[in-house]
C-alpha cells in the first residue's frame, strides 16, 4: 500500500503564502518569566478568544473545541480510517475521523454529526475521554477522543466540497502496513499501535 504520488487528489494547492490577518484563527503571546527572572515570550495560534486562553492559564479552566473518533466493529476487529487531503501536508495522510463542535452541541452529538458526514457510516458510543491538548506547543485546542462502535455502509456523500476523502476500514495487517509505508498523523498511529498491538516496545 502506497501513498502515491501519481494519484492525482480532488483539491488543487494553487498557492502559499505569508498572511498577516488570518482569516480563522487568532495569534497571542504570553508573557513569562525563566528561573532566572528573566522575560521570554511565547507565541501560539487558536480558533477561541483571549477571555478563553485567559480563563485556561489564569482560572485552571478547560474547553473542548471538537472530537476524534475511534470507532470499531462489535468484534473489534476493524477500525474505521480517513485517508484523507491534508492542505497543510500537501498530500494524503490516513487519520480518524475527526471534527469540531458546533455552537451548543456536546462532544457526543458532534462526535455523531462529524462521523457521518465524513464516512457516512452510524456511530453508537461507548467512551468519551476528557479533553485533552492537540498540540500543546503551538496552540490551546483541545480535543475528546470518543470510542465506540460504527455500522453501516461506507459513503463520501455527505463530506463537503473542501474534503477530498477516503474511507478506509482497517484491520490489523492493513493497519501494519499503513503504519510502515504510509504517512499517518500521530494520535491515529500511536492509538493504531495500542488497539492492534503492534508496538513491540510495549508488548
Amino acid at each position: 500500500m502506497k501513498n502515491d504520488k501519481n494519484v492525482c487528489p480532488k483539491l488543487k494547492i494553487t498557492d502559499v503564502k505569508s498572511i498577516d490577518k488570518p482569516s480563522y484563527l487568532k495569534f497571542f503571546s504570553i508573557d513569562y518569566l525563566d528561573k532566572k527572572g528573566e522575560k521570554w515570550i511565547w507565541e501560539l495560534s487558536s480558533r477561541a478568544d483571549e477571555k478563553r486562553l485567559r480563563d485556561e492559564i489564569f482560572e485552571g479552566k478547560s474547553y473542548s473545541d471538537g472530537a476524534m473518533i475511534f470507532a470499531t466493529d462489535k468484534d473489534k476487529k476493524t477500525v474505521v480510517l480517513l485517508r484523507e487531503f491534508r492542505i497543510l501536508a500537501g498530500r494524503y495522510v490516513y487519520v480518524l475521523p475527526a471534527g469540531l463542535k458546533e455552537y451548543g452541541e456536546t462532544v457526543e452529538k458532534a462526535a455523531v454529526r462529524e462521523f457521518k458526514e465524513e464516512t457516512g457510516l452510524n456511530l453508537q458510543v461507548e467512551l468519551i475521554q476528557k479533553e485533552r491538548y492537540i498540540s500543546v506547543g503551538m496552540s490551546n485546542e483541545k480535543a475528546n477522543t470518543v470510542f465506540g462502535y460504527y455500522s453501516g455502509v461506507p459513503s463520501n456523500e455527505f463530506q463537503a466540497v473542501n474534503e477530498d476523502a477516503e474511507i478506509v476500514i482497517v484491520d490489523r495487517k492493513m493497519a501494519k502496513d499503513i503504519l510502515k509505508n504510509e504517512e499517518v498523523a500521530v494520535r491515529t498511529a500511536m492509538l493504531l499501535e495500542h488497539f492492534f498491538k503492534l508496538n513491540s516496545f510495549l508488548l
